[in-house]
């Protein structure tokens, strides 16, 4: 039998700065499970400011974080989470 979603989420990403990369995307459910999502930087070639995805789950999501092992060139890592969260300074 196939397992059906029981959840679906439209989630919009911006892309503030001018370089264009692949979006790694994590979704942590409510159970404590990670689906990682890998998206080339192709995803960009229709829009160079906002790209919009769908994804279905068959739990809720509890969270959602971009690049979570910064594995890009993101200088700003405060708006990579959603919820969103407070990021530690360096400087603490």
């Amino acid at each position: 039998a196939l397992k059906s979603p029981n959840y679906f989420y439209q989630v919009t990403f911006d892309k503030p700065g001018g370089l264009v990369m692949p979006l790694i995307v994590d979704l942590i459910l409510e159970d404590g499970s990670v689906e990682k999502h890998r998206f080339p930087a192709q995803i960009w070639h229709l829009s160079d400011e906002q790209v919009t995805r769908t994804f279905a789950t068959e739990k809720r999501i509890s969270k959602i974080v971009v690049d979570a092992e910064l594995e890009t060139a993101d200088i700003d890592v405060s708006n990579n989470t959603w919820p969103k969260e407070e990021v530690k300074s360096k400087f603490d």
